[in-house]
């Protein structure tokens, strides 16, 4: 019995201590091994008390308890992507709160078949970055980068491969922080495999001098960089890809259409040792699809980081085109080749490069209508057949010298190579409206023209800075010097029909131009405080630039020698100089930094016409104030505001006096007393992200006010003039019929617009209901002029013309691995243009289109994928002459993988099966409206074979003689990982 007692005794002691203990708050903070914090991450609690229940970290990886009663307590701790723990402690019965050290988890790395996952937080946002995981975008294996790049919630990606994030232009793209053939964006997302891609990022960048000091000025460039998993970076990847196919068009096709035979022939061969890394892609094919462009110079920039697998543009395993059919304009024959490469040479030296190389062939079938808002209306119409035979070659490497953690240096030679060949038939009807209302035509053409051309550019930059020792100083100079040439033949042929002739029937030109610039700028960087900065900044540009341009109009009758016709040609060379200093303050905390500065700009535009020795010369000065404001409010959730103003000096073209009558209908007169622009350019954004939920949420806002805009002002010639008037002014009978467009300095230009997107994930990714809108609004400003049959010209009239842009669009995604991957999307563009000079014959514009479509792949029988990718789209509002209609664009194809390692993969596919695809658009200058129908690629069938072979590593083999050389560093990747790119340690932060 007195054990009964004694039992009792002690459950009734061990009841009132547990009713003694005191509730408490326990709280912690995850972390990785990296000291990053991990948000969202799982916490579950248990105690020797039986209690039990689970948190989530917040998005500064912490986790709280508010009131844990035990002693002895289990965490179970778990996050995507990282290793599981549990941890046990024993914590004091004093009934005070308790925090715990640092929960550490480390990555964690599954094999899910041929498909490497390596988990990390979907969404990190920086300071100028934005950070997306690959892994949480999942696609099947072998897939280009590109896939992945289309289900990230505010990056858009064309059919044609141009890449937007955020509403902006993405103009360069790296790997690891380096260059990939010289910026060239479809060259790097069209060609890397997603399977050795880490992470996405979106950066605002501010050029290598605000990179290494963190003091940003002027607009940023959107750039993408990608950086290579460390598992990744030992091995190769080789595939290609061979194909055939033939046009499918009705038989009343015409013969720029005709029946063809559809070809590509694709390699791609990539090489990966630790720092080395070279990239060859190469292309043939007439599918309309490029591997590199060319539309915009890079300078300062090439090489850097590898590539791997394929896709749209050149893409092996998408048989030329993606799938889906291309937006390019015309028909074209391509034909590519490029080297990237990429090294460490010793300790201190890192070079990377790359050569790329183009010809193609394009024809194109347009139909122009333009439209003029002057006193006197008219509109031409015009059908042009164009073939034209560019020609490229790119060639850019940089060396990146850092003997220590105080000196960066970087060089960059460049050389560029454009040749050009182009002929084509224009036929031209100009009407124009009397004064009853009436539409006559004043003037109809057919010309033939001929226009050869070679243009080679070199250039060099370099980059110096340095950090003064024991302390956050920091001084930087750089340099730029190009020069470049222009060689060109014009040869347009008229014969016309109605009206007067206005150019010379057979006219040749020739062309001889050059450009010479030169600069120089430095920035010292002085502290002044714990986190407060100032910094004096200066730079100096300078360019030469020159025209010859002879006109010979009595070829035709003399073939033998050159006639030189004075009034055509032109002999001119300007010079523009600017001087910039500035004075900025910044202060750079943990969670925000500002930055207010203040600048003056004079600058000076020189220019003299040889022939008549006429000089005239331009000053300005702009003061040009700078502000920007960052404010991270959490890992996930950031503001920026930031202001800048920039001067933009009138092109060659827009200043040489003498007319040019190569375009007889709109023969151009520039203006020497152009004086440059100067732009006021605010912008605003806003980024959230929820580790909870995965919801995505962007705004961004921007405004561009420019003063002395460079603008068009139209003078339009009468039908005829008096027979007086024309004996006391013969030069006047080349202006007939004409509607000659000069240029003019003039203010109230302004633009503005914003771009809005949520996203919201559920079922771990599965579904995804994306919502966007973008909005722009312009007011352009134009000028015309109305010379009478007298030789009369009326005052200037002013037209204001607003353009307002939306262009909301709704997405619905479906990815489900290894099953489904697809999207249903609707897009509604509108487009009104509202001028407030209208006369008889001309009319606002309103046009508007709705684009209704699905595409996605489906998996199955493991080894097949079926995809689709069909549009319907709904055109309202342009002319009825040309033509427009509401296509139907579906494409298809069926893919089997075979072989080891599915190392085969055999596709057949069908392109514009409807057979309706052509391009329309509209622009608006504020005195021309233009719109336009060209034609593209029709329908054409095309089955592909594709072979490929790949072997990774993750850090150097052991047995050199197993495929790799000794003495690369373990574990690959460019020195400081991330994004490489200059060494940190420059600036203030």
């Amino acid at each position: 019995m007195k054990y009964i007692y004694l039992i009792l005794a002690l459950t009734g002691l061990s009841f009132l201590q547990a009713s003694a203990q005191t509730a408490r708050p326990l709280s912690g903070t995850v972390i990785d091994s990296t000291k990053l914090t991990l948000p969202g991450s799982s916490v579950k609690y248990k105690d020797e008390l039986g209690d039990s229940t689970v948190t989530s970290t917040d998005v500064n990886g912490k986790f709280t308890f508010p009131a844990v009663k035990g002693n002895k307590i289990t965490l179970t701790i778990s996050s995507i992507g990282y290793q599981g723990i549990i941890k046990h402690y024993t914590i004091p019965a004093d009934g005070k709160a308790v925090a715990l050290d640092p929960i550490v988890l480390k990555s964690s790395v599954r094999q899910l078949g041929a498909v490497t996952i390596v988990g990390v937080n979907p969404v990190v946002f920086k300071e100028d970055t934005v950070q997306y995981s690959v892994s949480a975008y999942k696609v099947r294996e072998n897939a280009p980068i590109e896939d992945v790049i289309k289900k990230i919630p505010g990056i858009d990606v064309d059919k044609d491969g141009n890449v937007t994030a955020q509403g902006k232009q993405v103009t360069k793209v790296r790997v690891n922080g380096k260059d990939f053939f010289g910026g060239d964006v479809q060259s790097a997302t069209k060609n890397l495999p997603a399977d050795v891609i880490e992470s996405v990022q979106i950066v605002d960048d501010y050029g290598d001098q605000a990179n290494l000091t963190g003091i940003k000025t002027g607009e940023p460039n959107k750039i993408l960089n990608f950086t290579i998993r460390k598992d990744k970076n030992y091995g190769y990847f080789g595939q290609a890809t061979a194909g055939d196919g033939r046009d499918l068009l009705p038989k009343e096709a015409d013969a720029d259409v005709k029946n063809e035979n559809r070809y590509v022939g694709l390699l791609n061969i990539f090489k990966f040792k630790g720092d080395q890394q070279i990239a060859l892609l190469g292309s043939i094919n007439n599918t309309n699809v490029n591997t590199f462009s060319y539309g915009t110079p890079t300078t300062g920039g090439g090489g850097g980081g590898f590539g791997g697998g394929g896709g749209g543009r050149g893409n092996a395993l998408r048989g030329g085109n993606n799938g889906s059919t291309t937006n390019a304009n015309g028909i074209t024959n391509a034909h590519s080749i490029g080297l990237n490469f990429r090294d460490q040479w010793g300790k201190a030296l890192s070079v990377y490069g790359s050569y790329s190389f183009t010809d193609n062939t394009t024809f194109t079938n347009s139909t122009v209508i333009q439209k003029n808002n002057s006193l006197d209306a008219s509109t031409s119409n015009q059908q042009s057949q164009t073939t034209s035979n560019p020609t490229n070659h790119r060639f850019n490497f940089n060396l990146e010298w850092k003997p220590d953690t105080l000196n960066y240096l970087k060089v960059t030679p460049t050389f560029t190579y454009a040749g050009s060949d182009v002929s084509s038939v224009d036929n031209v009807i100009s009407q124009r409206t009397n004064q009853s209302g009436q539409p006559f035509t004043n003037l109809a053409y057919t010309s033939t023209s001929t226009t050869n051309s070679v243009s080679p550019n070199y250039g060099l930059t370099g980059f110096y800075n340095r950090r003064f020792k024991n302390s956050k100083r920091n001084l930087n100079i750089g340099f730029s010097a190009s020069t470049g040439y222009t060689y060109q033949f014009d040869n347009p042929i008229y014969n016309y029909t109605a009206g007067a002739g206005t150019a010379p029937a057979n006219q040749v030109t020739y062309t001889d131009s050059k450009n010479h610039s030169y600069g120089v700028n430095g920035s010292y960087l002085e502290p002044i405080g714990k986190v407060s900065f100032l910094e004096l900044n200066y730079a100096l540009n300078y360019s030469f630039t020159s025209s010859d341009k002879e006109a010979d109009t009595a070829y035709a009758l003399d073939p033998t020698r050159y006639h030189r016709y004075d009034l055509l040609s032109n002999r001119y060379q300007y010079t523009f100089t600017t001087n910039r200093f500035g004075l900025n303050y910044r202060i750079i905390e943990k969670k925000y930094n500002v930055t207010l500065g203040i600048g003056g700009q004079p600058a000076k535009l020189d220019g003299v016409n040889l022939f008549t020795n006429v000089r005239t010369s331009i000053s300005t000065f702009n003061v040009i104030p700078a502000a920007s404001f960052n404010y991270m409010f959490s890992r996930s959730q950031a503001l920026r505001f930031n202001y800048n103003g920039a001067s933009n000096q009138p092109t060659f073209d827009q200043l040489q006096p003498v007319i040019d009558f190569t375009n007889a209908l709109y023969p151009v007169q520039g203006n020497p007393n152009l004086k440059p622009e100067f732009s006021n350019n605010l912008s605003l954004r806003y980024n959230a992200f929820s580790f909870q939920t995965g919801n995505i949420f962007f705004i961004n806002a921007n405004y561009t006010q420019t003063d002395h805009k460079i603008v068009q002002n139209v003078v339009f010639y009468p039908a005829r003039f008096t027979a007086a008037t024309l004996a006391a002014n013969p030069d006047l009978k080349k202006y007939q019929n004409t509607n000659l467009v000069q240029y003019l300095n003039a203010d109230g230009y302004y633009t503005y617009g914003a771009n809005v997107l949520y996203s919201k994930p559920w079922k771990e990714r599965r579904y995804t209901l994306i919502f966007g809108s973008g909005i722009s609004y312009t007011n352009n400003v134009g000028y015309t002029q109305t010379v009478d049959s007298l030789n009369n010209t009326s005052p200037l009239a002013k037209n204001i013309a607003k353009t307002l842009t939306v262009t909301p669009q709704l997405r619905f995604r479906v990815n489900i691995n290894d099953v489904i991957d697809a999207e249903a999307f609707s897009r509604l563009s509108l487009n009104k243009i509202d001028n407030t000079l209208l006369t008889a014959g001309t009319q606002n514009t309103n046009i508007r289109s709705l684009d209704l479509g699905v595409n996605g792949k489906n998996y199955v029988w493991k080894d097949w994928t079926f995809s689709y990718d069909y549009t319907k789209t709904l055109n309202y509002g342009y002319d009825s002459k040309l033509n427009v209609k509401n296509p139907n664009i579906f494409n298809a194809y069926v893919e089997r993988r075979f072989l080891k390692d599915y190392r085969g993969t055999l596709r057949l596919a069908m392109y514009d099966i409807f057979n309706e695809n052509t391009g329309f658009s509209v622009t608006n200058t504020g005195s021309i409206v233009t719109q336009t129908n060209v034609n593209r690629l029709g329908r054409y069938a095309l089955l592909t074979f594709t072979y490929r072979l790949q072997k990774f590593a993750g850090k150097a083999p052991s047995n050199p003689e197993r495929g790799f050389r000794g003495g690369d560093r373990p574990g690959g990747g460019p020195p400081g990982g991330g994004m490489g790119g200059p060494p940190p340690g420059g600036g203030p932060m």
